[in-house]
């Protein structure tokens, strides 16, 4: 026994260090030794030799948050110190330094922590001092001993209640579980007291992780072998393990249930190498970020169309979090860790609202720095993958979804981002994800570094039965070989679906919310309210989106007169089926507001990202100039003459400001659609002009991209569709006409500079080469477009509405696009490409990413489309000062050689097999441009 351990008691409890006084006493800190140890042992001592560089260090120390938050410090540093200081003094000259071993509990903590009691544990583990023992009791009974022992001294200091601390290191790791399970059996208050108050338990070399796959007997063999001489006799290894009983694989499950359900730190440390929880936090390198830029390259489902938490609905959510079911899941108990939960209800019955609740609360219980929280949108197919061809998508329908999950468990999982790195060097195809992700990920059984990662799935409504089992199945298989706790919610579907599922039903909780939705938006004050109320609710079908369409229409029967018999008598008239009710709430509308409506309902629909307000009011603007509908491509490329702003204003004159322009907006869409911050959660004050429009319901979208809704508002009749369109191709022709006329408007004039110059430049300046003038020029283009409301969309965005057309994707009319951009001197294609900041026809192609999905080599626009935009760049160079310069020597154009076959199909839009001829008349003084007729040859 080294000097240093004289005096000090080999069983039960010692405080090492304590405050002065005992009312500063804030925490209590439990050091318990390993197999064969003392109360102070090599497990927390070194020599006094390297003291210097951990003195050297402890100022880094004291000023580490982790502890300030732990011990929940509160006065001043320098008065601890000295306290600390003083206390520390007295302490080493009690033991006259007996010995040159620096036992950093005693030396080192107490500056660091003045306000914490610092006790250490002992116990006979295969040794008693320097001598072997015969007879052993088991952990079970040292356990036992440590609670009632760590009972008996906070009772008698009134420390009841305050935080505990526990350091163990090697197999007492299974004591201190094994205790804390014995703490939550127990029926004494006083012993439960121990288990709530425990705040950490930090691990030094404890197999505890390792304990299901070797056996507990053979760990400590092996441990007793390296921490002393000689050997203990194996009866007493067997009677310390109770011969491998099987109730300590019982207490480590206890230990981690316990962990989650108070919330108490738990660190592990290691004398290898290994990862933390800490690591979670560590930076990505430059190919992980790399890999996860490639991965997130891919169609992910980003248009975050879920509404915010809503006031309506926080008594159902507070309802379901209470329900049995819930608690098992969320705490893991009852063999729970291996089912999803899978919250269902019908169309608009606020399934999102109850996952967004539900995450908030996570956030709120679990520290960021523990806890991985994913939260993916399943979306159904976009348009852009709509007209993909299924191998294209890979082999699963909810790949996109699947490529969500999978970049944000990127970050978290150090195992998936080796994988992933390594073995794809290129693009990550949905086609390679989908069979690493099922093959690979799922059966490897995944793990991240968090103490809980939970994962919450939100599927839209017009997801079909087969896009939502294929999801569950997925997920069911990760629930079953990982610790994830997952959380889907969707519609419910028809069986099969997988057995590992606790399924609840918002109808059967959220009808006292809906009944409250209508109470406190039915305005009238009749005796028989209340039966109205309840008569609104019952037929809602627990949908609050139907009860408060429903309720803004009957409001408006009572605005007018009506009398209840009359309201019940419309009540009674409505629909239960959603889009039924939509079409009668379109219906209300007058003819001008239905021209409006219709404006406003194919930006929102129809792009390809959420609108900004100040965008979409530019965009109304601009399509108020021709409520006409294109019925061609002939007729969307027609430009015609250039406008000016200030023309532009009268057509909107009563919505000169955002809020005037938003108030417009819900009147005209009778509330369909509503205005969103990009972050709801950060950014509660944004300005409403910057803030994005949403439909308040997955459906609203899918109504009107059905073309249900578009035809409802064609002003009370059907219009004509041509052969081989549809409706939302008409509103994408008329889309594709108001960004034209918008870059043709002459307050656009001053961005482009400088004369036609007939050959383009070779080479460009060393000046122009440099990466600080190339960086101004990128800052003076963003500047500009967001400058002007609407003209980042435009540039960002024509492509897409080019090609959405099917009839365009196939049959693109590469004359008439030519004779677009080449009119008035390309004044177009000018201010487009100085804009996007690319001449190169590929390069133009590659900028344009929201077409990406439209410029597959299947469609074969991408190829006539270089050509044009070939064929345009030949006619003119810019002087536009910040336009990049190329030194790109351009093949002749060749007008196409077109197939037999081919001659009927693309008639129809007047592509001759000649190059017209383009004559350009000059108007009078006030003429707005120059006028460009054709002529064929």
């Amino acid at each position: 026994m080294s000097p240093l351990q004289e005096g000090f008691p080999l069983v039960g409890l010692h405080v090492l260090y304590e405050p002065e006084k005992s009312d500063n006493t804030l925490v209590d800190v439990v050091f318990i030794h390993g197999l064969g140890g003392h109360p102070i042992s090599q497990s927390w001592q070194c020599d006094e030799s390297v003291t210097s560089t951990t003195r050297a260090k402890t100022e880094l120390l004291e000023r580490d948050e982790s502890w300030k938050l732990l011990l929940r410090r509160t006065r001043s540093a320098d008065r601890k110190r000295r306290s600390a200081t003083a206390s520390r003094n007295n302490a080493r000259q009690s033991e006259q330094n007996a010995s040159s071993l620096f036992f950093w509990p005693r030396d080192l903590l107490p500056l660091v922590c003045p306000e914490a009691r610092i006790i250490t544990w002992g116990y006979h583990a295969l040794r008693r001092g320097d001598e072997p023992v015969t007879t052993q009791p088991d952990f079970s009974y040292h356990a036992k001993d440590l609670l009632r022992e760590l009972v008996g001294l906070r009772d008698s200091t009134n420390m009841q209640q305050k935080p505990l601390v526990f350091f163990a290191h090697s197999l007492s790791g299974i004591i201190v579980m094994e205790m804390l399970r014995q703490a939550e059996l127990s029926n004494t208050q006083n012993e439960q007291d121990i288990l709530s108050s425990t705040a950490a338990v930090i691990f030094f070399d404890c197999p505890h992780w390792t304990m299901k796959d070797e056996p507990i007997e053979d760990a400590a063999v092996t441990m007793a072998e390296t921490s002393f001489d000689g050997k203990a006799e194996s009866s007493a290894f067997s009677a310390l393990c109770s011969g491998n009983n099987p109730k300590w694989d019982e207490a480590q499950d206890a230990f981690i249930r316990l962990s989650h359900h108070f919330n108490f730190v738990v660190e592990t440390y290691q004398e290898r190498k290994g990862d933390t929880e800490r690591s979670i936090h560590r930076g990505l390198s430059a190919g992980e970020i790399n890999c996860l830029q490639r991965l997130r390259s891919g169609p992910v489902g980003c248009r975050g169309s879920r509404s915010a938490l809503k006031e309506s609905s926080l008594t159902t959510c507070k309802r379901i979090c209470s329900t049995k079911e819930f608690s098992d899941w969320y705490r893991r108990q009852d063999g729970s860790n291996e089912q999803i939960l899978w919250l269902t209800g019908a169309l608009g019955s606020g399934k999102s609202t109850q996952l967004q609740h539900i995450r908030c609360q996570m956030e709120k219980q679990w520290k960021p720095d523990t806890t991985s929280i994913i939260y993916c949108t399943a979306e159904s197919q976009s348009l852009d993958q709509s007209i993909l061809s299924e191998s294209r998508l890979g082999d699963m329908r909810s790949i996109t979804t699947i490529r969500s999950l999978v970049s944000q468990l990127f970050v978290h999982d150090p195992n998936l981002r080796e994988k992933l790195s390594s073995v794809y060097e290129g693009d990550i195809t949905d086609l390679d994800l989908t069979r690493y992700f099922l093959d690979d990920y799922i059966m490897g059984e995944p793990r991240t570094l968090a103490r809980r990662t939970f994962i919450l799935i939100d599927t839209e409504d017009i997801c079909d039965d087969e896009y939502i089992r294929e999801l569950l199945y997925c997920l069911c298989l990760m629930a079953r070989n990982s610790n994830f706790s997952v959380c889907l919610a969707s519609r419910p579907i028809s069986e099969p679906v997988p057995a590992n599922i606790t399924q609840l039903q918002l109808e059967d909780y959220n009808f006292e919310d809906i009944e409250w939705l209508v109470q406190s938006r039915l305005r009238t004050d009749w005796e028989q309210r209340s039966v109205a109320v309840k008569d609104v609710a019952e037929k809602a079908g627990c949908s609050f989106l139907w009860a408060q369409l429903a309720t803004n229409l009957l409001n408006e029967v009572i605005d007018g007169g009506g009398t209840y018999d009359l309201v019940h008598k419309a009540l009674g008239e409505l629909p239960t089926d959603i889009y039924e009710l939509y079409e009668r709430v379109l219906g209300t509308l007058s003819s001008k507001e239905k021209a409006d409506a219709i404006v406003v309902m194919r930006w929102v629909m129809l792009s390809p990202e959420p609108m900004v307000l100040n965008d979409l009011r530019m965009a109304v603007r601009l399509s108020r100039t021709s409520f006409m509908l294109c019925y061609d491509p002939q007729t969307a490329l027609d430009v015609g003459m250039p406008w000016s702003m200030q023309e532009l204003q009268k057509t909107g004159k009563h919505f000169d400001t955002p809020s005037q322009f938003y108030q417009w907006l819900c009147s005209r869409t009778c509330g369909l659609l509503e205005a969103r911050s990009s972050d709801a959660e950060g950014k509660a004050q944004q300005s409403l002009g910057l803030q994005h429009i949403y439909p308040i319901n997955d459906s609203v979208r899918s109504f009107f991209l059905s073309g249900r809704g578009f035809t409802v508002l064609s002003l009370g009749r059907t219009p004509t569709i041509p052969p081989g369109h549809t409706m939302v191709d008409l509103c994408h022709y008329s889309l594709l006409r108001t960004i034209l006329v918008y870059l043709n408007t002459s307050d656009l004039s001053p961005l482009v500079s400088g004369n036609h110059s007939p050959e383009p430049r070779q080479s460009a300046s060393p000046l122009e080469m440099s990466p600080a003038w190339q960086r101004n020029v990128r800052d003076q283009r963003n500047l500009i477009l967001s400058s002007y409301p609407f003209l980042g969309y435009a540039v960002d965005n024509l492509l897409y509405h080019l090609l959405s057309p099917r009839p365009l994707r196939y049959f693109l009319p590469q004359q008439a696009i030519f004779n677009t951009f080449a009119s008035n001197d390309c004044r177009i294609w000018r201010r487009w490409t100085a804009l996007l900041g690319e001449t190169d026809a590929s390069a133009i192609l590659t900028r344009c990413k929201s077409a990406e999905a439209l410029l597959q080599p299947e469609f074969g626009a991408s190829f006539r489309l270089e050509r044009v935009f070939r064929a345009v760049h030949k006619m003119t160079t810019s002087d536009s000062w910040f336009l990049p310069r190329k030194s790109v020597e351009l093949p002749p154009l060749h007008a196409p050689e077109k197939p037999e076959e081919d001659q009927g199909a693309r008639s129809k839009f007047n592509t001759a097999s000649g190059l017209p001829v383009l004559r350009a008349t000059q108007r009078g003084l006030r003429s707005r441009g120059t006028l460009i007729t054709t002529t064929r040859s």
